[in-house]
């Protein structure tokens, strides 16, 4: 009986469990990110991170309290990392930002 409850309790935590999401687009020298869960819930205060591929921060902060996130845009390739907490992330490599031509950003891999 014991075990059939615990395996009852933990079988409902994973029902709620919900996967974040972010989508970023260009706007000027800004980007512009909405961040949420795959089960349309807003995400404020969660702590967002661009960084480049060398590993260096090159910003951060938090969702405000409508799931966005701004920043300026970055001279270097990079990706956005969007941190819920342990094994709760998402990210947005800086080729998938909607608006981004990769002339825009300083690579080693010229126009890929």
């Amino acid at each position: 009986m014991r075990f059939a409850l615990l395996l009852l309790c933990l079988s409902g935590a994973s029902a709620l469990a919900h996967t974040p999401v972010c989508r970023c687009e260009l706007n000027g020298q800004k980007i512009d990110c909405r961040g949420g869960f795959d089960d349309g819930s807003n995400a404020g205060g969660t702590t967002m991170r661009v960084i480049s591929y060398s590993g260096d921060t090159l910003a951060s902060g938090a969702l405000d309290k409508n799931s966005r996130f701004s920043t300026k845009l970055p001279s270097e390739t990079f990706y956005i990392l969007m941190d819920v907490g342990p094994g709760e992330m998402f990210e947005v490599d800086w080729r998938d930002i909607d608006g981004l031509n990769p002339a825009m950003l300083n690579h080693p891999d010229g126009d890929k």
